[in-house]
């Protein structure tokens, strides 16, 4: 699973296959390749400073400026535009650090959002959350369905899957064993 998270993530380059991205074989040659063609990376241990606000970690490395000078204010507006649309409760202005582990796997998506992400791909998302807060995340998966954006979603967790699941495919010794809609699957023949 960590090659094909960076493979597509272009931290890794392929060595066979094909990458197919809307109906379209395509070549991921780096990260700007990646982000490109709208793929964004939730990596398990999530990659946020944690002396920033939400808003300083989501326009990490791509600051908004005014008169030359980064604009912080504007940066907050939009990022809180952004958590506001997912229906997160998150104050952007807050420090990485005053928030709880699943407020901040939040701003790794709401992150992904900002770059336009097409694809977003969550490695073990629920690892660290609680009941409540899975909850939380699923909600904010539905939405970002809802918005056409696809989901990759890496789990051995087979009991969240009817929650989000549409597609499954099962990875084994770094092969692909079965692709079926999730519907037509048993978590036995998983």
């Amino acid at each position: 699973k960590s090659t094909l998270i960076n493979i597509l993530g272009g931290i890794l380059q392929k060595d066979e296959g094909e990458i197919w991205i809307n109906g379209r074989n395509e070549e991921i040659h780096g990260v700007l390749d990646a982000r490109n063609y709208g793929i964004n990376i939730i990596h398990q241990e999530l990659v946020l400073v944690p002396y920033l606000t939400v808003a300083e970690n989501i326009f990490i490395n791509r600051e908004e400026t005014k008169h030359g000078l980064v604009d912080f204010a504007g940066m907050r507006r939009k990022a809180q535009r952004f958590i506001d649309e997912l229906g997160l409760e998150i104050d952007a202005g807050q420090k990485i650090d005053a928030l709880t582990v699943a407020q901040q796997q939040m701003v790794e998506i709401v992150k992904a959002v900002s770059f336009q992400a097409r694809i977003i791909v969550m490695d073990e998302p629920t690892s660290a959350l609680s009941d409540k807060e899975i909850t939380a995340l699923f909600g904010c998966i539905k939405t970002l369905k809802a918005r056409g954006i696809g989901i990759i979603y890496i789990t051995h967790r087979l009991n969240e899957l009817s929650e989000i699941a549409d597609t499954i495919t099962v990875l084994r010794d770094g092969a692909s064993i079965i692709t079926k809609p999730y519907r037509e699957i048993t978590n036995d023949e998983i």
